[in-house]
């Protein structure tokens, strides 16, 4: 069985092919809605080199190991598997300049499926699913290169100098995206260890900062940015009186640490970019939100997680008295369909339950999670971004609206409402603060400084990480 899927690219094919090159494209490419983890991967097409897939279904997992048997600069690289779901697997990457600065790339697979032919009955079902995998490779591909354009114009460019981050809190789906992004744009990570979880870019941040840490210190100097999304998931269990302190506390003070080592360091990074979250807000119904919008406690009331974004952008702040620029990125809903409130939603609405949260007036703001990637590189190069920015779509619809989109996206009817006081009895006050609160927040600062959206809508944003047209 046979396999192609082309694209054109408006870019030299010496950048296309480059972009394939870069430590991390593999996992970068891997379509979200497919539970697969890049395992073992030197980071190379040199012929002979060898990748190491891990596949999950369920609680089965499969090993998938290729090996790269072509490689030809700006032409062509080859892998084929050597073990794996299918009898045998070849896949061609061919790359073509059609001159004019604009490239093609053919991507050509020749497979066979395991006891054919009788599973050849199967064959439509496996080129749909490749069929969506390559849309989302190419697509991605596309916005990448069109996002390190962006970065080039802001001087953040690793062709022309070294570029070096810092990450704390990186082992979130925001952090892991945002690493894999950066890596595939030639930028260098430098991730503080968190829980004794180590892997190769890993540094460990001393307790102290006395004369034996400074070899450790010595890979936090002289950063372009930090990048801190620390915190506890605020919908990882029912809010009890000490999981409330543990969101509080995993913010604001980790917080007030980090600014407070930084500020030890020789060469400090030049900015520090800080997540915080459009619950900073409240809950302000039909009122049209932006980053001049008051967020005073007389403003938004008794609400907790207002009280504490407030506190964390604080805490963040204090890195401007050390003379660092500070970015706060307040994040919207972040959809991604195996984390976060979107993996969440998913299964009622797939099995035709779905439906709006209480009266479904509430508008829920959210931002797809390549954008949130991006913006926080984009905050991080722009000099003119200086504090607080909404991390969400410009289209910020009410429940009902979103609920209406993801069933037309999995093709699912949208009828059964989920009334308020069930979700209060199941969930407490989470229920209020994440599901029934209403904040129409907009961009206003990204789009006044000129970011451009991946993903303007939510039927695009959703088409794209659930692997619909």
């Amino acid at each position: 069985m046979q396999f192609r899927h082309t694209s054109d690219f408006d870019c030299p094919v010496e950048r296309l092919f480059g972009y394939h090159e870069q430590a991390g494209a593999i996992s970068r490419l891997i379509p979200p809605w497919e539970n697969i983890t890049v395992a073992q991967s030197n980071d190379s097409l040199d012929v002979g080199s060898m990748v190491k897939i891990q596949s999950k279904l369920g609680p089965v997992t499969q090993n998938i190991l290729a090996k790269h048997t072509d490689y030809r600069p700006n032409e062509l690289f080859v892998d084929q598997m050597l073990s794996g779901p299918f009898a045998t697997w070849k896949h061609e990457h061919r790359f073509e300049s059609l001159g004019d600065a604009r490239s093609k790339l053919t991507d050509s697979i020749e497979y066979q499926l395991p006891m054919a032919p009788m599973s050849n009955l199967l064959g439509g079902w496996v080129e749909n699913k490749l069929q969506a995998m390559f849309r989302f490779r190419h697509r991605i591909t596309a916005d990448d290169l069109q996002f390190s354009q962006t970065l080039k114009q802001l001087g953040f460019d690793p062709k022309e100098r070294s570029i070096k981050i810092g990450i704390s809190g990186s082992s979130g789906m925001i952090g892991r995206r945002t690493i894999e992004l950066a890596r595939v744009l030639g930028i260098e990570v430098i991730r503080s260890e968190r829980q004794n979880r180590k892997s190769k870019q890993d540094v460990r941040w001393p307790r102290g900062v006395q004369s034996s840490a400074e070899d450790h210190l010595d890979a936090f100097e002289n950063l372009d940015a930090w990048i801190h999304l620390g915190g506890v998931g605020i919908a990882d269990r029912r809010w009890s009186d000490s999981y409330k302190q543990a969101i509080r506390s995993s913010r604001v003070e980790s917080t007030s640490k980090l600014v407070d080592r930084l500020g030890k360091l020789n060469r400090p990074p030049k900015v520090l970019v800080c997540a915080s979250g459009v619950g900073i807000y409240g809950d302000r119904g039909e009122e049209l939100l932006d980053e001049k919008s008051s967020v005073d406690r007389g403003v938004t009331g008794d609400d907790f997680l207002a009280d504490v974004a407030r506190q964390w952008e604080s805490s963040a702040r204090a890195y401007e008295n050390q003379g660092g620029r500070v970015a706060l990125a307040r994040f919207a809903m972040v959809l991604h369909p195996r984390h976060g409130a979107l993996s969440k939603l998913l299964l009622p609405f797939q099995l035709g339950v779905g439906g709006p949260m209480g009266d479904g007036k509430q508008y829920w703001p959210w931002v797809h999670v390549d954008d949130a990637a991006s913006i926080l590189l984009y905050l991080a190069a722009d000099q003119r971004c200086q504090g607080p920015f909404n991390v969400s779509a410009p289209e910020c619809l009410t429940n009902r609206e979103f609920s209406r989109v993801l069933a037309k996206v999995l093709r699912r009817p949208s009828w059964l409402p989920a009334p308020s006081f069930a979700l209060r009895m199941a969930l407490g006050q989470m229920a209020d603060s994440l599901l029934l609160a209403s904040a129409q927040a907009v961009p206003r600062g990204l789009m006044e400084t000129g970011y451009r959206f991946r993903f303007g809508t939510l039927e695009g944003a959703l088409g794209n990480l659930l692997g619909r047209r």
